[in-house]
């Protein structure tokens, strides 16, 4: 895969927009210096609205960056595949031979499926079942037969699109060319913490101050369960679980009709990616109630269930120039927070609900997380 290095960042109206101060052409110089570094098509920052500069506070990286405590599942019990070269139109893996989709999800059919395209239109681009289920992708990897043009390798190769770091009210994101329905764009990056460490970050930062942390819980069981499915599920432990109720040392929430108790399987995730100072374009992704892109889960060794590539796909056709957003909550359920609501989250857990200001017709209004 050839390698392309950033050219100098455009600037539309060369400093017309920008206070003509030592300081601020500094600021502009250095943020465009560190997006020169990134690999693949350039990365553009715009600003057609005010006198502001960019922050100097976030550093691009190409990959993110192990924290201490964190590390990957040894390379040892990596498995790949055993797929011939020529296979499939010289374009690697086909589905009699390919171990890369053991672990993959069965279609409505019963059949597991490559998760890209591999025709002309849709070359490279997430399939449909993907797109709608959130499924997990197993990519090949570096112990597989199959070469690097395998139609299984493309997050791992890197951003194939030009994007631009745009003025918003904060910052956004958009792609000079128009997308595909299912194409990536880019993957998520920044440092790699423990649990421990990102909640003693959470704790030192304001309410106010905008979230980056993603959690690699892909593969953690759900932290609460039904009653009712706790009850078929673990009946041996209902009596213990309502007294436990009964003496306030369990939690039991009530939503959608339904009581919720704590499931006796789950267990924490062991990680947090934390992009707030360090990170890729796609941390000027914002959120909206309607998004076009979807954060998809990619991984190459099936072992390492702890960490794992966080990847962003359209889920249409994008035209040129449009915003690129995504769902921050990432859920189904379009319930509307209204302000009594939010208020009461503020009384009873003391910080109010982030309001949500995407402006849709299926917006929140709040996010309670």
């Amino acid at each position: 895969m050839p390698r392309f290095c950033a050219v100098e960042v455009p600037i539309k109206r060369p400093f017309a927009v920008f206070p003509k101060t030592p300081t601020a052409i500094a600021k502009r110089e250095l943020f465009e210096q560190n997006l020169r570094e990134l690999k693949g098509p350039k990365v553009t920052v715009v600003n057609e609205i005010d006198e502001s500069s960019p922050s100097t506070d976030f550093r691009f990286v190409q990959e993110s960056i192990l924290q201490a405590g964190v590390e990957h599942v040894a390379e040892d019990f990596m498995v790949g595949c055993t797929c011939y070269k020529d296979n499939g139109r010289q374009m690697g893996c086909e589905y009699l031979y390919c171990k890369c989709l053991d672990d993959s999800q069965l279609n409505n059919e019963g059949k597991r499926v490559f998760p890209y395209g591999a025709g002309k239109k849709d070359f490279r681009c997430l399939r449909n079942f993907y797109l709608e289920s959130r499924n997990h992708i197993y990519e090949c990897n570096k112990m597989c037969n199959c070469e690097s043009n395998c139609k299984n390798r493309n997050v791992q190769h890197g951003r194939r699109v030009e994007l631009e770091i745009f003025k918003t009210q904060n910052r956004g994101l958009r792609c000079p060319v128009t997308l595909r329905k299912g194409e990536f764009i880019d993957t998520y990056r920044g440092e790699i913490i423990s649990v421990a460490e990102s909640d003693r970050r959470g704790a030192k930062r304001s309410p106010d101050e905008a979230n980056y942390f993603f959690n690699f819980d892909k593969f953690c069981d759900a932290e609460m369960i039904t009653k009712s499915e706790f009850v078929e599920n673990f009946p041996d432990e209902v009596e213990e679980y309502q007294h436990k109720i009964d003496l306030g040392e369990a939690s039991t929430e009530f939503k959608d009709g339904e009581e919720w108790w704590e499931n006796p399987e789950y267990v924490e995730y062991e990680y947090v990616c934390d992009g707030m100072y360090v990170g890729s374009p796609t941390r000027f992704m914002n959120h909206s109630c309607e998004p076009n892109c979807r954060l998809f889960t990619v991984s190459y060794n099936h072992a390492d269930t702890n960490l794992y590539d966080l990847a962003f796909f359209t889920l249409e056709e994008i035209p040129a120039g449009t915003e690129l957003t995504f769902d921050y909550k990432d859920e189904d359920d379009r319930t509307v927070i209204t302000d009594e609501q939010a208020r009461q989250v503020q009384e009873t857990k003391g910080y109010m609900p982030q309001k949500c200001l995407c402006g849709t017709a299926e917006c929140r209004r709040y996010f309670f997380n």
